[in-house]
């Protein structure tokens, strides 16, 4: 029996859950501001996983026992993911749901060379090959 990695799992869990978000989205950005959505959206998400993070972790102090390092990357990570949803739901406003999506998780392309050259992850002849399919894909599904 082949057995799916847990990785996989939640991969797919939040692939299909971004896929319902992007729709619902679009549909609750009809007359409104994408800024102001955005806003909406992020305090709704911080409240959801605040409830989740105390359920789970049961201790507060945990979010104060961090190393500078971790907090400057946790930081820069809120700062880049942030501007990458105000860009997202101005495209989302303007453009169709579908097209916003695809260009949106062409970051796939961008992960595996940023990963290539900060993480020192290994560049081989398959992740070459499938890099130049999917941006072709892209390119497609798009035009």
């Amino acid at each position: 029996m082949v057995s799916i990695p847990t990785w996989f799992i939640y991969s797919l869990v939040g692939a299909i859950f971004a896929a319902f978000s992007t729709i619902f989205a679009k549909i609750g950005l009809q007359g409104l501001n994408s800024i102001t959505v955005t806003t909406l959206r992020s305090i709704i998400m911080t409240i959801i996983i605040f409830i989740i993070f105390i359920l789970e972790v049961r201790n507060i102090n945990n979010l104060f026992n961090l190393s500078n390092k971790d907090y400057i990357f946790v930081i820069l990570s809120a700062l880049f993911g942030s501007i990458s949803w105000i860009a997202f739901f101005y495209a989302l406003k303007i453009g169709k749901a579908s097209n916003v999506s695809i260009i949106d998780r062409s970051s796939f392309l961008f992960v595996v060379l940023l990963g290539i050259i900060i993480l020192n992850e290994e560049l081989t002849i398959k992740k070459v090959i499938a890099s130049i399919l999917m941006f072709i894909a892209l390119v497609l599904l798009v035009i």
